[in-house]
């Protein structure tokens, strides 16, 4: 397959199975809620939360690491992979162990601190899992990466089924994710083993410090990104009260179910990103520039959606009570587009190897958005928050760019935003004059908004010649997507 029809069959697959996981992971968490009782339900976030805590902890950037790492040089996989299972061993192994000297000293029940070793063995398994799994990415069959996340997620909702049928409480419900997380590393480790090669662990303290090494700062620099998506709410509470939480937490938490989207989109381009750094960085500088205007297109609308109809968008998705947050929810949908823009940068700063980099401009971009919140909180209530979220965000999208400018990457940010700006506010208006209508209108605006946002991006020329072939390639990925599988399915046979 051609490199464009792969990034886009990887966006489809990727997409795909977010909605289908997605559903059947949120039909999982409201059955749990439904038929547990709040006690249970309560010691179930808990013990959730505190092995995913641990659980981020060991991963600290190592499966993102293998990526780069195969990506660049597939044909060392087996020296690769074998020392980072064994890294991943004595890596997950240390971590079980100071859970287990932790653990004791909780104010909990004895059924609780069994359950909370439980789904800590639970979700360390999911960084052995990470590392197979880091192999079909680096060979960019993410389908497979998918397919086992939607088992998995299927699994573990048939799995929770059964423990309320027996009523097994907290204990079932945690022994239903460690088998079913067990199963979604035993499926990726047979997959990898059956298509790519059969690897025995090994011993390379030189690649295990080489990894270290890279992956720490990553890590630590992602772990960042993901405690300043809580800070607001963090910071709110302490400074306010359940209220103005409750207030500003409802269009808070509908922008941020949003970041599935970059997030899925921006995955496939990891491995071409470590390639082109490696090996032609010249295709490197191209192809950031392209990312950057796919996802400022891609963004733009969704915060010209959400500018023009926070109000009605409110009303339908939390109802009436929530529509005084509706400042709030303008200024999310601001943050919108350094928000998508925000994800590629992890994957960008990896490909160079300048993992320290990344970690640093997040730790001043995060001490920044405390200031903000301690500044803005007093002034503006809930709607504090929200422009400190759109601050921070461009702070450090803007940061990002000029330290890729400095290593060399200039990002030609007027042929990256100013016609999808233009383009966004024809759709705005669009939007803004059908904004108290009925519904029925209100449809038709929303997809006359978007064929005139498509048009007004044409009519500007926003795409070049080389990237609307780009993008014809990339759509017509199904027929030689079966044909490289009928080969790889014909070689293993």
């Amino acid at each position: 397959m051609k490199q464009s029809q792969t990034i886009v069959k990887n966006a489809v697959f990727g997409i795909a199975a977010s909605v289908i996981g997605g559903a059947v992971y949120l039909a999982t968490i409201l059955t749990i809620a439904h038929k547990a009782s709040v006690v249970e339900f309560g010691e179930y976030s808990f013990v959730l939360a505190f092995a995913m805590f641990f659980q981020l902890i060991a991963d600290s950037g190592l499966p993102r690491m293998m990526i780069r790492e195969i990506a660049k040089d597939p044909a060392n996989l087996a020296p690769i992979l074998g020392a980072s299972v064994s890294l991943i061993w004595l890596i997950s192994g240390g971590i079980f162990l100071l859970i287990a000297a932790i653990v004791p000293f909780l104010h909990f029940g004895i059924h609780v601190k069994i359950a909370t070793l439980v789904m800590s063995a639970a979700a360390l398994s999911t960084f052995h899992a990470a590392g197979y799994s880091a192999v079909l990415r680096a060979f960019e069959d993410n389908e497979l990466n998918y397919l086992g996340s939607i088992l998995h997620k299927i699994a573990l909702f048939g799995l929770i089924l059964v423990t309320i049928h027996l009523r097994t409480g907290l204990l079932g419900f945690v022994c239903a994710h460690l088998v079913a997380n067990l199963l979604l590393w035993f499926f990726y480790q047979i997959t990898v083993s059956r298509l790519y090669a059969h690897v025995p662990m090994r011993v390379d303290k030189a690649l295990w410090k080489s990894l270290i090494l890279s992956a720490l700062p990553m890590g630590g620099g992602v772990m960042l990104r993901q405690l300043a998506l809580q800070l607001d709410i963090l910071v709110l509470t302490w400074m306010t009260n359940l209220t103005t939480v409750g207030l500003f937490s409802g269009p808070y938490r509908i922008s941020m179910a949003l970041r599935v989207i970059p997030q899925t989109l921006a995955l496939p381009l990891y491995p071409l990103y470590s390639r082109t750094a490696h090996f032609s960085p010249d295709r490197f500088g191209k192809i950031y520039q392209q990312s950057m205007k796919f996802f400022a297109i891609l963004s733009i609308p969704v915060a010209a959606f959400f500018l023009a109809w926070s109000g009605p968008v409110l009303r339908l998705a939390l109802g009436q009570k929530f529509v005084p947050a509706l400042p709030a929810m303008e200024y999310l949908g601001i943050g919108t587009v350094p928000f998508f823009l925000s994800v590629l940068f992890q994957y960008l700063f990896a490909a160079l190897d300048e993992q320290k980099r990344f970690l640093f401009s997040t730790c001043v971009s995060s001490v920044i958005r405390v200031g903000l919140l301690v500044i803005l909180i007093p002034r503006l209530g809930f709607v504090g928050p929200a422009v400190a979220f759109v601050c921070a965000e461009t702070f450090i999208v803007g940061l990002w760019i000029y330290q890729l400018a400095r290593l060399g990457y200039p990002p030609n940010l007027g042929q990256v935003f100013l016609r999808p700006l233009i383009a966004g506010g024809a759709m705005a208006l669009v939007l803004f004059v059908a904004r108290d209508a009925s519904l029925i209108w209100q449809i038709g605006a929303a997809v006359l908004g978007g064929i005139v946002y498509l048009g007004a991006l044409f009519l500007l020329k926003t795409f070049s010649t080389e990237e609307i072939g780009q993008a014809r390639e990339g759509i017509a990925f199904v027929s030689p997507f079966i044909e490289s599988w009928s080969k790889k399915l014909k070689r293993d046979t």
